[in-house]
């Protein structure tokens, strides 16, 4: 038998073919999910919890913050009768330990602080509109310029928002003029940082 270098050719019966693509059964849209799964557990995701359950998880939360306190209290203060020296660096610890976990629940609380801050504002943005009322738009104005006189990227349009205000004459002119001098830029940037996250 001689090795071949080139191509080889196997000559097929027409009768042997297999099933063609055309001949298989259509398939029925019928049988698609419909997604009703998971609107329901969206819908139950979305459900405010009841009284009792809310009442259940928090004294949960509680009775294990308690006894993880008063088992690593023990603990501190039995190594300090063992061995001084273990016994105070537990102590440092513990103490930095509570002093970082208050410094988070102040910040958070800071954070919900401004979170309903903002949203007054809006409440009040959406009222101010609504009523045409220009001297409350005018203290929106100044309450948004407040809020955000702490941070320097809004400086050029906190300036440029002092500048033209009392352009405004009518409450729908300076609210919008206010966002799109002091609010759209920071918008934007928000959005550049998501994107680029």
């Amino acid at each position: 038998m001689s090795e071949r270098d080139g191509p080889v050719l196997i000559e097929l019966d027409a009768a042997d073919t297999g099933p063609s693509p055309a001949d298989a059964p259509s398939i029925s849209d019928a049988e698609m999910p419909t997604g009703q799964a998971m609107q329901t557990a969206a819908a139950l995701a979305a459900r405010r919890p009841s009284r009792l359950v809310r009442w259940f998880w928090q004294l949960l939360v509680a009775v294990v913050v308690f006894f993880a306190s008063v088992a690593a209290w023990d603990f501190a203060t039995g190594l300090v009768q063992r061995n001084v020296y273990l016994g105070w660096a537990a102590l440092i610890l513990l103490g930095l330990f509570v002093i970082v976990c208050l410094a988070i629940v102040v910040r958070e609380w800071a954070a919900l602080a401004r979170l309903a801050r903002i949203e007054h504002l809006h409440q009040d943005a959406a009222r101010v509109i609504s009523d045409n009322d220009l001297e409350g738009a005018r203290k929106l104005t100044d309450r948004l310029v407040a809020l955000y006189s702490g941070r320097e990227d809004t400086r050029w349009g906190r300036d440029r928002l002092s500048e033209r205000k009392d352009e405004a004459f009518d409450a729908d002119t300076l609210v919008v003029l206010t966002e799109d001098t002091l609010l759209i830029p920071l918008d934007a940037e928000a959005r550049r940082e998501v994107e680029a996250a």
